[in-house]
């Protein structure tokens, strides 16, 4: 598979999507939107570690990216979801 030096092209096009998405994330963050910006900023840590795992500390960087980019972040995405429904049920 092709690659740029020692990363995945795939790595860094998802990368450089996940930067570029931050802009409008952060862009619209609102105190009732705190826990989905803090997952999408899991995600871009995640692909982060992706990156950097070809160049240092592959395991280390390696449990970052799937712990925390998405196993954390898929839990904080699941919280996310609940606190939003819950805030709904009781405005309606």
């Amino acid at each position: 598979m092709a690659g740029i030096g020692p990363f995945g092209t795939l790595e860094v096009v998802g990368l450089l999507v996940a930067v570029i998405g931050l802009v409008p994330v952060l862009s619209q963050y609102r105190e009732e939107t705190r826990w989905f910006t803090a997952g999408y900023v899991l995600l871009v840590v995640g692909m982060v570690a992706t990156n950097l795992e070809a160049v240092v500390l592959g395991d280390v960087l390696n449990f970052v990216e799937h712990g925390v980019g998405i196993g954390v972040a898929g839990l904080t995405f699941c919280l996310a979801a609940y606190l939003r429904r819950e805030n709904r049920i009781k405005t309606e």
